[in-house]
């Protein structure tokens, strides 16, 4: 709970106990003016959420009850009551605020301050085949974050658009669309438009999976630009969850671009994942040639300080294959990474092409021993250069992004696997910016080859 929240409760504790304890309340109005006045300042500093209707209304009736109370002594049936009744109250209105807290993004782990900026790209070379705009290229909006300088600027919000995507991410987990609305209240450690500091960076770029956002991993992501690196994230456009474009155009998942299986057949689902897989590897192209267009391209400036030549690609589910993908194509990829990458809609055609670029890939437990990664081990196997092999015990797929931070019994309501959050999110950074540290910085801990963490298991697939 926030700090102001907290009080708020603290206050009703001392209306309920106050007379409990002493046998007597306070004189009249100043319960409800105490209660009324931390009411204020939590509404002003903390903003009000919807968790906390419960100890609102509890402060209503205190306020109430202290202002109508004739008798200001209580006997003592009635303070054994109030105490057990009135403290079992509190505590059962402070359950929801507590189990559904405003997520807290934990600090980065570089010592680079970071900023922020969205573009928007068109790529005309590209038919859009899951949208209305035929003719008229793909559409992608952007997100940079970067190494800054130091700066008084107020960081923004974890997302600029979570008015559209805690609604459509409530939805898909089956809750009304109001349910993640205090996710409002949840800074990041990125300043809007910040100064870029000085210097060229190496550049990775994040690809989302399927119902995903650009800023699902914003917490890995700020550990990467606070460690010295651009990055790039993608609104995969109709993949993603809900992308807002700059002139307000608002574009929601296309289901058809991810059909049910047994709805349309194997044939009809295996030509639409490869499909899939293409667009999204498509827009991780799209970026990099935007980036290589220097100053005259989309990103303007931060591309000057962008070092192309030093190009890592990670992704999560879909987008990790797409990352795979894009790498096993192009080679202007150094490294990759995939987080529970779906390798599966990968063409036979790509697969037959044995990977070049160092890699690493980490699998939760619903992933291990799947026919997906026997495809994924394959790929490892026929590299010409070290592929990093790891399973980390008791994550899901979800552990790999911002859904550990939601609420601390995530994993009892089955959002994410029995790992703690504050076990998993430092495996992943630990393995992610050490690997980008090591293949595009040329620096970074020689523990990369071992595995400091008892739930990962790690293995070094090095070729020959």
């Amino acid at each position: 709970m926030r700090r102001f929240e907290l009080f708020l409760v603290f206050g009703e504790a001392f209306a309920v106990g106050w007379p409990a304890v002493f046998g007597v309340r306070t004189r009249r109005g100043i319960v409800a003016g105490l209660l009324l006045a931390l009411f204020i300042i939590h509404w002003r500093v903390d903003g009000l959420r919807w968790q906390m209707i419960p100890v609102y209304g509890s402060a209503l009736g205190l306020a109430i009850g202290d202002v109508l109370a004739i008798e200001r002594r209580v006997d003592w049936t009635s303070r054994i009551a109030r105490g057990i009744f009135g403290t079992a109250g509190i505590a059962l209105g402070a359950v929801l605020p507590l189990a559904l807290p405003v997520p807290e993004l934990p600090v980065p782990t570089g010592p680079e301050p970071i900023g922020t900026a969205t573009v928007a790209l068109i790529d005309r070379e590209r038919e859009e085949i899951y949208g209305p705009r035929s003719g008229q290229g793909r559409r992608l909006v952007a997100q940079v974050w970067y190494p800054a300088l130091p700066n008084d600027i107020e960081p923004v919000a974890w997302s600029e658009d979570w008015d559209i995507l805690a609604p459509g991410v409530s939805e898909l987990m089956g809750f009304p669309g109001w349910f993640l609305d205090h996710t409002r209240y949840t800074m990041s450690h990125s300043a809007p438009s910040a100064p870029i500091a000085p210097g060229a960076f190496p550049v990775v770029i994040y690809s989302h999976g399927w119902t995903g956002f650009r800023s699902m991993a914003v917490n890995q992501i700020e550990s990467l630009a606070s460690n010295g690196f651009i990055v790039v994230a993608i609104d995969h456009t109709y993949a993603a969850v809900t992308t807002r474009f700059p002139d307000g155009d608002v574009v929601g998942l296309n289901p058809d671009a991810l059909p049910d299986r047994v709805e349309v057949g194997e044939a009809t689902f295996d030509t639409a994942i490869e499909d899939l897989a293409g667009v999204l590897a498509g827009d991780i192209a799209t970026v990099v040639n935007a980036l290589e267009a220097g100053e005259d391209g989309a990103f303007g400036t931060f591309a000057s300080s962008a070092d192309v030549s030093r190009l890592g690609v990670y992704g999560h589910a879909a987008g990790g294959g797409a990352a795979i993908q894009f790498c096993l194509q192009d080679e202007r990829c150094d490294a990759v990474l995939g987080l529970d990458p779906w390798v599966e809609p990968i063409s036979d055609r790509v697969l037959a092409v044995s990977a070049a670029r160092p890699a690493l890939f980490m699998r939760s437990d619903q992933w291990r021993g799947s026919k997906n990664d026997a495809i994924l081990r394959g790929i490892a196997e026929r590299s010409t250069e070290t592929t990093y092999w790891i399973a980390v015990e008791g994550a899901n797929q979800n552990d790999f992004v911002a859904t550990p931070l939601l609420s601390p019994l995530a994993s009892r309501l089955g959002w994410k696997g029995p790992i703690p959050a504050g076990r998993v999110i430092p495996i992943v950074d630990r393995y992610l910016v050490g690997f980008f540290d090591v293949f595009l910085l040329g620096t970074g801990p020689a523990a990369l080859d071992t595995s400091s963490f008892a739930e990962v298991t790690l293995e070094v697939i090095r070729p020959g």
